[in-house]
Order: structure tokens, then C-alpha cells, then sequence
């Protein structure tokens, strides 16, 4: 299964370190042995979910596993390599950002046992994009489905809506929400140091279902520029609903203002601001606990569409784990969550789905991850996020920043093209400069 772990919601301050603390409420009995120090970017309910599903792995090896979690995560990570301030591993949600790091020397590899441990069992599409010169540098741990569109049932069923399976439908569904009413979309881009990757999530969607994988893999490796019109016109496409003033709740440039978490509230409640939003599966870790989560409850999800008579295809992020030290206990936890043991104990808390291609579905207590698992093994079309692929400097820098300023009002031509200026590679090969000067 080709996927990955969760871009986690950033909106809170650097935590400092945070203590273990038992699933029950005794606390974890702290031991006198090896320490090993975990960064990541989770500081809420997936850092609590984490914390806690290391507690079996302590009581049997002894280990005293550490998490510490960033709202700056990539920033903070570079700073502490490059000064040698290491974490024993890191929780990485970019394998652009890996790969920088193992071509620079500051990523371990995963070696020997290591190595056979991050592949067994997993996509090898995802083992590659951890993979530098044939070396392994990290093993996957979680995968999040992100081609979905959540909505309330209750809220359709009351509204004699039904849930569309093609982008004209979804359109559709659109217009006649707004023509009731009612502001069809919740839109908001704020996250503190990460504001804008909701609308490249959105682009990338696009590209895959109207300009395909081919395309979309060309445009990771920079071989399609973001000037290429099949890059423009997903950008248009999201723009008919991002910036028009009836569509999105609070008017077309309300998405600069409202954060991610602010944009998934509005869902929700007897009288909703809005009725629909697209967005990866840990949108429920910022909501109530006591939500009715399912096909006819408060909240529940339907694929995002494509064009009529597409292939299914679903965008995923993850989280793969790299090595910066090589000390015995490092290998033992780095071998650990690679294994279908440490998954299921996570999984049993909600909240994740694994990267383990075997991994049982009745492993999962939700019926939410049970679906979005299947959906996500049922992809016709699976590609990685692909912000999260392109050099750091361009997918979680330029692209994040620019969409934000497009939305606030930037000309796209001007915007499109500051993205390519930031690649940091040799200038693009002439047979797509002469493709798009033939299409633009």
C-alpha cells in the first residue's frame, strides 16, 4: 500500500520534553535504563497516541523512550543537526526532506538488519522514496489517506443531499448547497510556521485526477514546470471554489484567515457555517472525542472526485522515521516500529493507520480507519504527497507560501513562476519547455 503518515496540525508552541504517561490512569513506571529521544511534529492528541503506545515497548526492553515535539519541526530538526544537537530518531513527514539529510551525511542509513526490517512488508514505491543510491535512510510507520471530502450525514440526510462520486457532481452538490443557503466549503490555510500546505493538498489532488500520474510525477521531479498549464489549471479549478465569494464560508479570501483547525469546526453542529471539507484523515484529532463518526452520524467522508470514467486514485502522506545515532537501544526501537506489534499497539488507540502492507483491518477499532484503509489498498492510482517530495526549499516553503499569497490575491502567473525560480536544480530539460510553450 502506497501511502504515509499524517502532516500533523502545528498551531501550538515547541513542547518541551514530554513525559510517558500510562493509557490507564497509573503512571508509567520510569526505568533506570537507556534513554532514546524521539522528535516529531505531533505536540496533541497523535503526540499523546504515540507516547503512550511506547509503553509496552519500555516494559519489555527496558528502554526509556522520550518524545519531543515541534510546531517548527523541519527548522528545528536542521538547527539541531547542524549543531549536533541530535535526536536519536526523528518522526519525518517529508522524504524530500530525509533525502536532503542523508546527501548531506546528517541521516544514518539503515543498515543490515535495519535495512531488511524498513522494507519487509512495505510498498516498495514507499521503500524508494526513502532510499538514496540504493541505501535505505528510514522506515515507514504511518500512512494518512487525503483525497477525502468529510461532511455531516445528519446534515445531508435532513437536506435531501446525497454525496457525489465525479467532479461535476461535486460542483453539482456545490450549487445547489450554496443556492439554499449555505456556504458550501470550509477553507482555512493558517498553521503557524506551515500556513498553506491545505491548498497545495488541494492542487495536488488536482493534478493527479485531471492531468494523471504521469504528469504529476513529472512535476515532483520537476520536469513540468508549475508554469506547465496542467499545473495552472488545477490551480484554477481550486480557485472556482477557493476564491469565489459565495462558495467558501466567510467570502473568497476568508482561507488566509481562518486556521485548519478553525476550518474543520465550522463542519460541525445543528447549524453548520458549511457543509463540506476536504481534508486528510486526522481532521478528527481536532474535534470532539464524542462525535458520532460514521456512515449516518455527526461527521463521515466520501472520496474527492475526478472526472467522469477516471481511475480511483487516492493522495497519501506519511511518516517515516529516520536514524541519526547508532547506539544498540536506537536499533532496538528503530527495529521495533517497524514491526506489526508496535503498529497494533498504536492502532489500538485510534487515530493512525499503518504502513504494513498486511496489516489486519480488524486491527483498527474505528470503523473510519477500517475504510480509509481499504479505500486507500483499493487506489487504482496512489501517489505521495508531493510537496512532501520536492526539495524543502520548494514543497514546504515556496509552493505553501505562494498558494497562501494566490489566495490573498497574488497574480497566479507571478506565483507560479517564483515556485520554479526557487528549485534548487539544474534548469528544466527542453522537451518540457517546448511542451509548454506548445500548450500555454
Amino acid at each position: 500500500m502506497l501511502g504515509a503518515g499524517h502532516r500533523n496540525w502545528r498551531g501550538v508552541p515547541v513542547l518541551a520534553l514530554v513525559a510517558l504517561v500510562a493509557a490507564c490512569d497509573q503512571p508509567v513506571e520510569r526505568t533506570s535504563g537507556p534513554v532514546v529521544t524521539v522528535f516529531g511534529t505531533a505536540t496533541d492528541r497523535d503526540a499523546d497516541g504515540f507516547i503512550a503506545s511506547m509503553e509496552a515497548f519500555e516494559r519489555s526492553s527496558g528502554i526509556d523512550v522520550r518524545y519531543v515535539g515541534s510546531a517548527n519541526f523541519e527548522t528545528d530538526l536542521l538547527e539541531r543537526v547542524r549543531r549536533g544537537d541530535v535526536p536519536d530518531l526523528a518522526l519525518l513527514p517529508q522524504p524530500g526532506l530525509l533525502r536532503s539529510l542523508a546527501e548531506e551525511g546528517m541521516a544514518l542509513p539503515y543498515d543490515a538488519d535495519l535495512a531488511d526490517a524498513a522494507r519487509r512488508d512495505v510498498d516498495p514505491r514507499l521503500v524508494d522514496l526513502v532510499s538514496v543510491a540504493g541505501q535505505v535512510y528510514g522506515s515507514w510507520y504511518a500512512v494518512s489517506p487525503k483525497s477525502l471530502v468529510w461532511y455531516s450525514p445528519r446534515q445531508f440526510s435532513a437536506r435531501g443531499l446525497a454525496t457525489p462520486s465525479t467532479w461535476d457532481e461535486l460542483i453539482a452538490l456545490t450549487d445547489r448547497i450554496e443556492a439554499a443557503g449555505t456556504a458550501p466549503w470550509c477553507l482555512g490555510v493558517r498553521d503557524a510556521g506551515a500556513t498553506g500546505w491545505v491548498a497545495t493538498d488541494w492542487v495536488e489532488d488536482l493534478v493527479l485526477r485531471f492531468a494523471g500520474p504521469d504528469v504529476y510525477d513529472g512535476w515532483i521531479a520537476h520536469e513540468v514546470l508549475f508554469t506547465d498549464p496542467a499545473i495552472t489549471d488545477a490551480v484554477e479549478r481550486f480557485g472556482t471554489i477557493a476564491l469565489s465569494e459565495s462558495r467558501v464560508n466567510g467570502g473568497n479570501r476568508a482561507s488566509v484567515e481562518f486556521t485548519v483547525q478553525e476550518a474543520a469546526q465550522q463542519l460541525l453542529g445543528s447549524q453548520p457555517d458549511c457543509l463540506l471539507h476536504r481534508q486528510a484523515s486526522f481532521l478528527t484529532d481536532f474535534l470532539d472525542r464524542t462525535l458520532n463518526v460514521s456512515p449516518t452520524g455527526d461527521l463521515w467522508v466520501f472520496p474527492f472526485p475526478g472526472p467522469a470514467g477516471a481511475a480511483s486514485s487516492m493522495l497519501v502522506g506519511g511518516t517515516a522515521i529516520a536514524r541519526f545515532t547508532d547506539r544498540p537501544e536506537v536499533r532496538e526501537l528503530a527495529t521495533y516500529l517497524t514491526t506489526h506489534e508496535a503498529a497494533a499497539e498504536r492502532a489500538g488507540l485510534g487515530g493512525f493507520i499503518s504502513a504494513l502492507d498486511s496489516f489486519a483491518s480488524d486491527a483498527y477499532p474505528a470503523e473510519l480507519n477500517r475504510t480509509l484503509a481499504q479505500w486507500t489498498r483499493d487506489a487504482e492510482v496512489l501517489r505521495f504527497d508531493a510537496s512532501d517530495l520536492m526539495p524543502p526549499e520548494v514543497g514546504v516553503d515556496a509552493f505553501w507560501s505562494g498558494l497562501t499569497a494566490w489566495l490573498g490575491g497574488a497574480r497566479l502567473s507571478t506565483t507560479m513562476a517564483a515556485i520554479d525560480a526557487a528549485w534548487p536544480m539544474v534548469a528544466t530539460p527542453r522537451v518540457v519547455e517546448e511542451r509548454g510553450a506548445s500548450e500555454g
